[in-house]
């Protein structure tokens, strides 16, 4: 007599045949799923210029080979219930509902020699089954043309995509770039609020455009962007600086030399460390002279010292040399108290001065450094295209030309002026006739086109300006009638259209960083 774990053993056979088969089903839609993610995803990145190839290529591995696994594992262990199986091997095996009937019996109140029938004729038939045979593995063949539609649509981007990774690739230098640049800004922030040699007042000076600038790089980090907010914070640190600083600090060391090559004198370690840029240590040996421990020798040499050094710094720093004169004249006067005090007071302006000085030094480093990081990031991002170059080096030349042809005096410049540009559209917006016969092979007569007599003199062919717009109104006209030798369109008129164009280019970083100076001071000597 059969029992019914043999039953139960051949049922477990075929469900782990099922799941065998469910796992590989899936496995198949997982693999479609996979690429098709990949597909998605990778195009996404490739369309925002944000994906590599390795990484595209990595995205497809990781894919491919987590997600059909997973599919197929989650498949195969996933729960099954004896009685639904019976029935779908009874269904599929064409048993006529044994299995099922069998296993149903189990768990009712029947004779016992009904249930031992059913079991004996469901474990025969069963027996005959071969699952292999009768329920072989199958792909599904919709995911299975899915999956080589995706996989078909990835190799083409993969072999035909050269231009979107290198689009990428650019974008991720000018991204790392970038990044680089906020860390330089915030170790230069860092190194401002340690410094010990600026005022508070300076140091919130100092920061405020570069934590500016740390904001505008955070919230637009595209490549013009970051090129125009480092330009403009540059500009801003230049401004800082400033000329007068500059001078002191030139007008200071000058004097220090000048001081430590006069060996034994009073002034002479003073002189020392203002001709290495110590002003601060130069300021403390001057406070702390005891005029009173010198020699009536000693006293007018000091007083010559510092009457020479007030005439070094007068132009420079005045309130110094004021101070400076002061004390030389309580000197002779033989005041030492007065005296005393005035070297103190010319200590704290020079200590003032030198806070000056180390504040610009600050802003023209920092200055230098954000121009050379537009620099680096302009070239992590191609350079300069040359139609972009072309286009500043037009306006430059058109602005030059006006500039030149412009004057109110009979200027000797030469060039074309603006008006070249606007008669070659003109040209090219009249329509060509019909019938206008066959031409001359190229060849003409000579033509001259420069004449020297009409320079300062009459006579000659005139050239006249295209028109345009309503009523053959010339753009550009002059109201006034222009004398001989003189401009008829001041260059006054067409500045404002060149300097719009140019603001906008060096805000959209299409003039090289190198040129961006040279064009802006070149447009703002022009201003009228």
């Amino acid at each position: 007599m059969t029992t019914i774990n043999q039953l139960t053993q051949t049922l477990g056979l075929w469900i782990r045949w099922m799941r065998l088969q469910r796992a590989l089903t899936w496995f198949l839609r997982g693999l479609a799923v996979a690429l098709g993610l990949s597909l998605l995803v990778g195009g996404v990145g490739l369309y925002q210029a944000k994906l590599l190839k390795q990484e595209f290529l990595a995205l497809i591995l990781f894919c491919v080979v987590a997600l059909p696994v997973a599919f197929a594992i989650a498949a195969y262990f996933w729960r099954v219930q004896t009685m639904q199986a019976a029935r779908y091997f009874d269904r599929v095996f064409h048993l006529d509902e044994r299995v099922s009937t069998a296993l149903e019996l189990q768990n009712e109140s029947h004779s016992a020699e009904m249930i031992q029938k059913q079991l004996d004729d469901a474990v025969r038939v069963s027996r005959k089954v071969k699952p292999s045979r009768d329920l072989p593995l199958r792909l599904p063949k919709f995911d299975l043309a899915l999956a080589l539609v995706f996989a078909a649509l990835l190799g083409m981007i993969w072999f035909r995509g050269e231009t979107l990774f290198a689009a990428a690739s650019q974008q991720r230098a000018v991204e790392e770039a970038i990044a680089a640049e906020q860390t330089e800004i915030e170790e230069i922030i860092k190194e401002i609020n340690t410094s010990e040699s600026l005022t508070t007042e300076q140091k919130e000076a100092l920061a405020k455009p570069l934590e500016d600038a740390l904001k505008e790089l955070e919230n637009n980090p595209s490549m013009e962007g970051a090129v125009s907010t480092l330009v403009s914070t540059s500009e801003q640190l230049k401004s800082l600086s400033g000329q007068q600083a500059a001078q002191t600090q030139q007008a200071l060391t000058q004097t220090g030399s000048s001081l430590a090559s006069q060996e034994g004198t009073p002034l002479e370690t003073v002189g020392k460390d203002l001709a290495k840029g110590n002003f601060a240590s130069a300021a403390s040996k001057l406070a702390n002279m005891d005029l009173s421990q010198m020699t009536p020798e000693q006293l007018q040499k000091l007083a010559e010292q510092l009457e020479s050094m007030a005439n070094s710094l007068s132009a420079t720093n005045p309130q110094l040399a004021q101070q400076l004169a002061n004390a030389a004249q309580a000197i002779r006067s033989g005041d030492l108290a007065s005296a005393q005090q005035s070297l103190a007071s010319a200590a704290s302006q020079m200590v003032q001065a030198g806070q000056q000085v180390t504040a610009a030094q600050m802003a023209t480093q920092a200055a230098g450094q954000l121009q050379q990081g537009a620099g680096q990031i302009v070239a992590a991002g191609g350079g300069q295209t040359p139609s972009q170059g072309g286009a500043i080096a037009q306006s430059g030349s058109s602005q030059q030309s006006g500039q030149s042809n412009g004057g109110s005096g009979s200027g000797s410049g030469s060039g074309s002026a603006p008006q070249s540009s606007q008669a070659g559209s003109e040209a090219s917006s009249a329509p060509i006739e019909q019938n206008n016969g066959a031409g001359d092979g190229g060849e003409s007569a000579y033509q001259q086109i420069y004449a020297p007599s009409l320079l300062g003199g009459a006579g000659g062919d005139m050239l006249g300006v295209p028109t345009s717009g309503e009523d053959g109104e010339v753009i550009g006209e002059s109201p006034t009638t222009a004398e001989d030798g003189q401009s008829l369109v001041p260059y006054t008129e067409v500045y404002s259209q060149y300097n719009q164009f140019n603001r906008q280019a060096l805000e959209n970083g299409e003039v090289p960083v190198q040129f961006m100076d040279v064009v802006r001071n070149y447009f703002g000597s022009l201003q009228p």
